[in-house]
């Protein structure tokens, strides 16, 4: 089944490469059709069941649905007799989303009209209601293309203001945004019932996104204060089992089982707990990867761009399949690191 993805825009590639990577997490088959400014076409090899999970699951992702067209914007008005026909009875509603100013000729409001008008041409039961429609067509101009699709899941973005750092009981200056952490650990693969590690716990912001996908957590770190923290958050926002807590080196762990997850962002400032500077602390850490990891298992981790290259993780066995930068602010660029333990 053809589904159109609306991305969230907050980076190039990363949304795109999370959707990837949660489809794959799920053992999801897929085919990449398109990829166009926060517009991504894929074809799956099946659907059923998968809306609600890929609307709890995904970060950076608005919505998405099966897709019932794409066309260039020159060939507006006329392709909209081209898009396939779906069965609507009662209430619906189009909406219009532009990106980046794209055909910006292409009127939102006569886009919507006009695919009301289409809807209703070819249904007798539909009827018009912007207030409480029960359809949704979601119309998305980028790249100088229109996408048309059928909106059947949308990422509730709320869900992840509730965990925002100021909203936690406990916070650290160095945590990591709720929708990037869930991001990290989807690029992971993370499956439920995973046994993921964080060997990086701070106050728990990574371990919280861990949890909430399912999978089982180690958390660690050599601040007992921060385990302390990080329990009460997890519990805070209702997780009271399928994890452990401990104080420990990253660089030392017995862990007694190797992990099929590591999720993590060690500390690279002055705050930092470690008795290594944080350059030589994330090259250390690197190399102790396939003492934790098992055969097949994947790292994603986050560090300053100027911290690794490429061939610190294969010299530590690791095949690196995608890399990604984000200006966090001038003084840093963060740069997450997946790979795979083959």
């Amino acid at each position: 089944m053809r589904v159109a993805f609306l991305l969230s825009g907050e980076h190039p590639e990363i949304p795109k490469e999370e959707v990837k990577a949660t489809l794959e997490a799920l053992d999801v088959r897929y085919e990449t059709l398109r990829e166009m400014k926060s517009c991504l076409l894929l074809d799956l090899e099946s659907f059923e069941g998968l809306p609600h999970i890929l609307s709890e699951r995904l970060s950076f992702t608005r919505s998405f649905g099966k897709l019932l067209g794409l066309f260039h914007c020159s060939e507006f008005p006329g392709a909209l007799n081209e898009l396939e026909k779906i069965p609507i009875s009662g209430r619906f509603k189009a909406t219009c989303v532009r990106v980046e100013g794209s055909c910006e000729w292409i009127g939102r409001k006569d886009l919507e009209e006009r695919i009301g008008g289409w809807v209703i041409d070819n249904n007798e039961g539909a009827k018009v209601d912007l207030e409480n429609p029960e359809i949704e067509i979601i119309a998305v101009i980028t790249s100088d293309h229109v996408v048309v699709y059928l909106k059947e899941g949308e990422v509730d973005r709320s869900l992840f203001k509730v965990k925002e750092v100021s909203a936690r009981p406990y916070a650290h200056p160095a945590s990591m945004r709720p929708t990037l952490a869930r991001a990290m650990v989807n690029l992971a693969r993370a499956r439920g019932g995973d046994l993921v590690l964080d060997p990086f716990l701070g106050v728990g912001g990574i371990a919280l996104e861990i949890l909430s996908v399912g999978a089982r957590l180690i958390g660690v770190d050599i601040n007992e204060k921060l385990v302390i923290q990080a329990k009460n958050n997890l519990m805070t926002y209702g997780f009271l089992e399928g994890y452990e807590l401990r104080v420990g080196d990253a660089l030392s762990l017995e862990l007694g089982v190797r992990v099929d997850r590591i999720v993590t962002d060690p500390p690279y400032g002055r705050m930092s707990s470690s008795p290594y500077a944080p350059r030589e602390l994330a090259s250390k850490f690197i190399s102790k990867v396939p003492d934790y990891l098992r055969r097949g298992g994947w790292i994603s981790i986050s560090l300053p761009k100027e911290f690794l290259d490429r061939r610190d993780f294969e010299d530590a066995g690791i095949d690196i399949v995608n890399f990604f930068d984000l200006r966090e602010h001038r003084s840093l660029v963060r740069r997450i690191w997946v790979g795979k333990l083959p």
